[in-house]
C-alpha cells in the first residue's frame, strides 16, 4: 500500500515562495500510518518530550521566531528516513527533495555568483545527531519519497496573468504533484493521499478532470468536512481525500507541512541576508502582508536601478 500526505506553506505572504510538498510512504496492510502512535517512543507533538522528534502541523512547532532548529531536524530525519545523504546546503536539500536548482526557485538573484547557503543550522544539525537511531525508524512502513514544488514570486505573478485566481495558481502546484504520484501508481501499488484542503475550497471535480486523461474519477462526499475522490484506469487507483487541518490530524501531511515550511524559511533567510548586508539597518520580514509592504518600500528603488521589477520578486496576490 502506498499512503501520500501533501501540504504548503507561503500561500499568503507577497514576499518568497509558494511551497508544497508530498511526503509518500510505502508498506503492507490497509491501515495508513500512525507515525504518533506506531512511534510513540521516539515521536512528540510540539511542545512534547524534548528528547524526541516532534512532528506536528509546522505553525505548532515555529512560534514566536523559535522552533527553528525543531523544524529543520525534523526535516532532516524525513530525508534520512528515505536513504537520502543528508545536504549540507540549501540547493543540496533542493536537489534531495526534487525541486530544482537554486536558479528554479527563483533565489539566484538574490545570491553572489556561485553561491549556495549553508543548510541546516549547527543547532539543528546537533539536535538531529543526537538520536542514534532514525526517530522514523522500525515500523512496518516506511517513507519512501520527498517531493516538494516551489514556486517563486517570478511563476507566481505568471500564474495569475494566465488565470486571474490565486486558486488556481495554488492548484497547479498540487496538480504537479498528483501527476508524479499517478505516474508512481502505475507500478499497481493502491495509493491513498491526503491533504489539507485548499483554503475554503469544498470542490476539486472539475480541475481533477483538466488533469488526468483517458481515467474514471468517482466524486465522493464534498463539504466542509472532506472531500474525497477515486481516480481510476487499468492498473491504476489512487484515491483524494482533502480534509481541513489535516497537517494536524496526519502525521504525513504534518511532515509535508514542515518541510515546505523549512523550504520556504530557508528561502528567507537568503533574501534577508541579500538585502540586510546592502542595509544592515534593514529588520528581516517573513513576507506577510503589511510587514512586506514596510520591506517593498525600503528595497524597490534598488531593485529598479538593478533592472529587477516588482514582478520578479513582489507577488500581486
Amino acid at each position: 500500500m502506498r499512503w501520500v500526505g501533501i501540504d504548503e506553506a507561503g500561500y499568503g505572504p507577497n514576499l518568497g515562495p509558494l511551497v508544497m510538498t508530498a511526503i509518500i510512504a510505502e508498506g503492507p496492510g490497509t491501515s495508513p500510518p500512525d507515525l504518533w502512535g506506531d512511534l510513540a517512543s521516539t515521536v512528540a507533538r510540539a511542545g512534547g518530550d524534548p528528547d524526541r522528534l516532534w512532528i506536528d502541523d509546522s505553525k505548532a512547532i515555529l512560534k514566536g521566531g523559535r522552533g527553528r532548529e525543531r523544524l529543520e531536524a525534523t526535516c532532516l530525519a524525513t530525508l534520512a528516513a528515505t536513504g537520502c545523504p543528508l545536504p549540507r546546503s540549501f540547493g543540496g536539500l533542493l536537489q534531495a527533495i526534487d525541486a530544482g536548482t537554486l536558479a528554479d526557485v527563483e533565489l539566484a538573484p538574490w545570491l553572489d555568483e556561485n553561491d549556495d547557503p549553508h543548510w541546516p543550522r549547527p543547532e539543528s544539525r546537533d539536535l538531529h545527531d543526537r538520536w542514534s537511531e532514525n526517530p522514523l525508524a522500525g515500523v512496518p512502513w516506511r517513507i519512501v519519497g520527498v517531493q516538494t514544488v516551489v514556486v517563486g514570486p517570478a511563476r507566481f505573478n505568471a500564474g495569475l496573468e494566465t488565470s486571474r485566481s490565486k486558486a488556481t495558481v495554488h492548484f497547479a502546484a498540487f496538480a504537479h504533484l498528483l501527476r508524479s504520484l499517478w505516474e508512481r501508481a502505475g507500478d499497481g501499488t493502491p495509493t491513498l493521499v491526503r491533504s489539507d484542503k485548499h483554503g475554503g475550497r469544498h470542490f476539486y471535480m472539475e480541475p481533477l478532470q483538466t488533469l488526468f486523461d483517458d481515467v474514471w474519477i468517482d466524486r465522493g462526499p464534498e463539504g466542509p468536512a472532506l472531500s474525497h475522490y477515486t481516480v481510476k484506469s487499468p492498473g491504476r487507483h489512487l484515491e483524494l481525500s482533502l480534509l481541513p487541518r489535516a497537517d494536524a490530524d496526519d502525521g504525513l501531511v504534518a511532515l509535508a507541512s514542515i518541510v515546505s515550511k523549512t523550504v520556504r524559511e530557508a528561502w528567507m533567510d537568503a533574501f534577508n541576508a541579500h538585502w540586510r548586508a546592502r542595509y544592515p539597518d534593514l529588520r528581516p520580514t517573513a513576507g506577510y502582508p503589511i510587514d512586506a509592504k514596510r520591506f517593498r518600500q525600503a528595497i524597490e528603488p534598488d531593485c529598479l536601478a538593478r533592472g529587477l521589477p516588482p514582478t520578479l520578486w513582489w507577488r500581486t496576490k
